[in-house]
């Protein structure tokens, strides 16, 4: 059975994701750990579980997301996984920190190394998450879908009372309500959503 561990980080606000089971497998989704402290907040908490980080995972590759992707890699030689639609943001990352006045070295980013794709299978374990290829507030977002245990990872795509943004680059309102309306909308109404920021919600809620 997965359990979920969020944490708050970076000016921005990121949920970063820690999913885990009994066998101590883990992966780490949207690590926006983007300091010291913040490093040993998340890296006390694997530690002092045993856990086994397998893979990072970006739901997309806006700055705010993978900001702790290059100390959280370096610290447990384990791959990124993301939708290779979304590397322009890779590339750019060091200028899109500066727009938002983040501190960033452009030699620290991290790129994907595993391409996810609509309908693949991340398994922790015995345990299994499917990718929902969702774009619309960025190229190449993707939500996580546990449907034995009814929660959706949903990224920025949707919101509690709200959706994600679609006046940055890659963005388009009409993608994102499709993919709203065609990936999640389609999932069970008690679903839980785990958003990228804020509050959880169900999909009979923003429904």
């Amino acid at each position: 059975m997965l359990k979920i561990k969020c944490f708050v980080f970076n000016p921005i606000s990121v949920n970063t994701y820690v999913i885990y089971n009994e066998s101590k497998e883990c992966v780490i989704i949207d690590a926006g750990n983007s300091n010291i402290n913040e490093d040993n907040t998340l890296f006390s908490f694997i530690d002092n579980n045993n856990l086994k980080p397998t893979m990072l995972i970006n739901t997309h590759g806006h700055i705010d997301h993978i900001l702790g992707n290059s100390s959280t890699s370096k610290k447990y030689q384990i791959p990124l996984a993301a939708h290779l639609d979304g590397i322009e943001y890779y590339k750019k990352a060091y200028a899109y920190a500066s727009a938002f006045g983040m501190s960033y070295n452009e030699e620290d980013t991290v790129y994907p190394t595993i391409n996810l794709r609509d309908g693949d299978i991340i398994n922790i374990g015995d345990d299994e998450l499917e990718v929902l290829y969702t774009p619309g507030h960025a190229e190449g977002s993707c939500c996580l879908y546990c449907e034995k245990q009814g929660f959706v990872v949903t990224g920025d795509t949707l919101f509690c009372r709200g959706i994600g943004r679609t006046d940055l680059p890659g963005g388009s309102y009409r993608t994102i309500i499709k993919s709203i309306e065609n990936k999640l909308f389609t999932l069970p109404n008690e679903t839980l959503c785990l958003c990228g920021h804020g509050p959880e919600t169900t999909i009979g809620e923003e429904k």
